[in-house]
């Protein structure tokens, strides 16, 4: 297990990436984008796009605001605005509950309050919801309706609990919100180094250009 700064945007992200083995790991560089006003194709995406939950990752990013594209070379998220703003959302999550923290750490972003239903208690919704709690975030559960109001977070300890995902998670967050360590994440080389390059890369992309672009929902 290690500890590690979680690294905060100083640009927004505007890269390509290839790295994403999961989903999992797609909502969270996707997610990136969103959060910092910034650009990231998923290069892989059609090894991915197969997932049940696929096409309510590309819906739940688009109820966020962000603008959310497919295309020959692969599949786009940028955000619509330049000031970071994040829709607050009401969202049915029963058919991809496992998209339940992304949706969470977005909504702590987010302008207001959220409201996210179908959300089966599990470990890692708890601890994601302990996380922002920790952080200054207001979120509540209530018969598979978890809450979140939105308000000022702070640097803190993002818990990973051994648990990659998690790690990744905090790792969103501390993006934008200055002073997150991911405290107890496994030690994941491959996904550091993408992560960081991804902080870096600063490509020039201009979404929704490429070749065969079809909206999100396609």
């Amino acid at each position: 297990m290690t500890t590690w700064p979680a690294p905060l945007a100083t640009m927004p992200v505007r890269a390509r990436i290839d790295a994403a083995t999961t989903l999992d790991e797609a909502a969270v560089f996707l997610a990136g984008a969103a959060v910092t006003t910034g650009t990231v194709v998923l290069r892989n995406w059609d090894a991915l796009a197969e997932d049940p939950a696929a096409p309510v990752l590309r819906d739940l990013l688009a109820t966020f605001g962000a603008y959310v594209v497919r295309s020959a070379e692969g599949l786009t998220c940028t955000s619509r605005s330049t000031s970071g703003h994040l829709n607050p959302i009401s969202y049915d999550l029963s058919t991809a509950p496992g998209l339940a923290g992304v949706a969470c750490v977005l909504a702590a972003l987010a302008d207001g309050p959220s409201r996210l239903s179908g959300v089966p208690q599990s470990p890692r919704v708890t601890e994601v919801m302990d996380n922002l709690t920790a952080l200054g975030g207001r979120v509540t559960m209530r018969s598979g309706v978890v809450a979140i109001v939105p308000g000022p977070l702070h640097a803190g300890a993002w818990q990973a609990h051994g648990d990659p995902v998690l790690g990744a998670l905090g790792a969103v967050l501390g993006l934008v919100v200055p002073g997150v360590s991911i405290v107890g994440s496994p030690s994941r080389p491959a996904f550091l180094e993408a992560w960081r390059r991804a902080m870096a890369a600063d490509e020039n992309i201009l979404p929704g250009t490429s070749a065969g672009t079809v909206p999100y929902y396609a």
